[in-house]
């Protein structure tokens, strides 16, 4: 049966727009995709940049800076009463470097380097404060150093063994700050001493668990990683506690 001219003519046409009909629709697809991962990465940067506004909070508010400013400057002013200019110096200079990082500091991730500086810093009032009683050890991979994180997170974790270790333990005090990579995983070890009753068996808490700090970090990590694996943990092996970071090991970040 021959086709009459009006159909054929009416399949030709099919024909021509067929393909311009799904060149649109996949044009459209892959324009709408872009807009809603556009959306996504808006949304998610918004709730980065509320995270990283409590933590900056959380390290600047009285309640939580009064207890470690209050002891810096009662060992400034014993190092002036006991003429210790050379200390006094130092540690004026690393108080007033610490405290700048702090105000400054606004991006959701920054070179390992420069947060260890920080710590660094924390590091070096700290050693005035507790003197040959507080050993350091320090183990980097230098990779490590080039990689990024959230700023305040390794600060975070080390006054954390100052407040719930140091602090409240007379005697040696151990920190080790351990940073190595595996199958582009960071791995990021903080170390202390207690001297509270030893634990006979391995004990380990989740982020939630272990306090404010380590929440924020896990959910900052959640909200930067937000389809890769991360992880924080905390545990007590006999006289130390460890608290095990793990995170995507890059060297640049796009949000």
């Amino acid at each position: 049966m021959m086709m009459s001219i009006e159909n054929f003519s009416f399949y030709v046409l099919i024909c021509v727009l067929a393909p311009l009909i799904g060149a649109f629709t996949l044009s459209f697809i892959i324009i709408f995709e872009r807009h809603f991962d556009s959306l996504q990465r808006e949304t998610s940067k918004l709730a980065l940049e509320k995270e990283l506004q409590q933590v900056n909070y959380d390290q600047l508010n009285s309640k939580i800076q009064s207890h470690f400013f209050f002891n810096t400057l009662n060992t400034m002013l014993s190092l002036a009463r006991l003429d210790r200019k050379g200390d006094l110096v130092v540690g004026l200079e690393a108080m007033a470097k610490f405290f700048k990082f702090k105000y400054a500091t606004n991006e959701p991730l920054i070179l390992f380097e420069a947060e260890l500086s920080n710590v660094n810093n924390y590091l070096d009032i700290q050693k005035l404060r507790f003197g040959d009683r507080l050993s350091i050890i320090i183990e980097i991979e230098p990779a490590c150093k080039n990689a990024l994180m959230p700023p305040f997170m390794l600060q975070t974790l080390v006054e954390n063994t100052f407040k719930h270790g140091f602090e409240k333990n007379p005697g040696p005090s151990i920190l080790k700050i351990i940073a190595f990579e595996t199958d582009h995983i960071l791995n990021l070890e903080v170390w202390n001493t207690h001297l509270l009753d030893k634990y006979s068996d391995e004990e380990q808490y989740t982020s939630e668990e272990g306090g404010y700090g380590l929440k924020n970090i896990q959910n900052r990590l959640r909200l930067l990683f937000p389809e890769q694996d991360t992880s924080l943990t905390l545990t007590h092996v006999k006289n130390e506690t460890i608290v095990l970071a793990k995170y995507p090991f890059v060297k640049e970040y796009a949000i």
